[in-house]
């Protein structure tokens, strides 16, 4: 009987790191969610009188972010550290998501496509702005980049949501991108409620300045950031089936 030996290993990886898709992103927004969660619960356990004292003394419980992330240490320096980190990771997730939503969108729509994608770029460019210029050493800056970021992020989730429909799609959603797309307006419903109550709450405040109406302000601030960072964690159910593959010949994705 003949017998034939295979010009190579069947069992020797072609690779030396495969690195799910899905772990990529949890792991990009996951960083300034912990961060966050940290810094706010250290601000209120070391820091509740000076975060919490306003213009008008009165009474409050929850210190806004700006306090929580921007004026105290060391959560000022857990923030910058997590947001650095993590940015060059957000930037590639943006091209992953490029790439994926010029494969399912039809032609005629890919111009909501590179809109969407140029409000995250700039979104996640004012992120790190408003990071590195705090409220407390810049607030001119801080100022500009905290619109410029609120703006982006609401536009470019509607823009998202709205191109996610199957009237802009090559083809019908699967089950998993239809879970998908109800989180995400989920997530963009309670985003933009969350910032018309953190609007109101803090011109109340200064209208007022009534006790815990800035709690209710710094509140809804944490919402807002939350739901953010959730609609963006979305993006593990879009693109569950891709794989990071680092090879001798350099990086592959499949």
């Amino acid at each position: 009987m003949p017998m034939y030996l295979p010009l190579h290993n069947a069992s020797e990886k072609k690779y030396f790191i495969k690195i799910p898709v899905t772990k990529l992103g949890f792991v990009t927004v996951s960083l300034p969610l912990f961060a966050f969660v940290i810094c706010v619960l250290m601000t209120m356990l070391k820091d509740f009188e000076r975060a919490n004292n306003t213009h008008c003394k009165v009474p409050n419980v929850f210190p806004s972010i700006s306090a929580s992330i921007g004026n105290y240490e060391p959560q000022r320096t857990i923030w910058k550290t997590a947001i650095f980190i993590h940015a060059p990771l957000r930037f590639f997730i943006i091209y992953l998501r490029w790439e994926y939503y010029r494969s399912i969108i039809r032609k005629n729509c890919l111009i909501v496509v590179k809109l969407a994608v140029f409000l995250n770029v700039i979104e996640n460019l004012a992120l790190l702005g408003l990071t590195q210029w705090t409220s407390s050493f810049n607030y001119p800056y801080h100022e500009v980049c905290f619109k410029t970021f609120i703006g982006t992020s609401i536009f470019y989730m509607f823009f998202t949501c709205m191109m996610m429909t199957k009237y802009r799609r090559r083809q019908t959603n699967s089950p998993t991108e239809a879970y998908s797309l109800k989180l995400k307006w989920r997530a963009f419903s309670i985003n933009v409620g969350s910032f018309a109550f953190a609007a109101y709450f803090f011109l109340r405040h200064n209208r007022l300045c009534e006790p815990y109406v800035y709690s209710m302000f710094g509140f809804s601030e944490y919402i807002v950031v939350v739901s953010n960072i959730l609609f963006h964690m979305t993006t593990i159910y879009d693109l569950k089936v891709q794989y990071i593959y680092f090879t001798r010949k350099g990086i592959t994705i499949e």
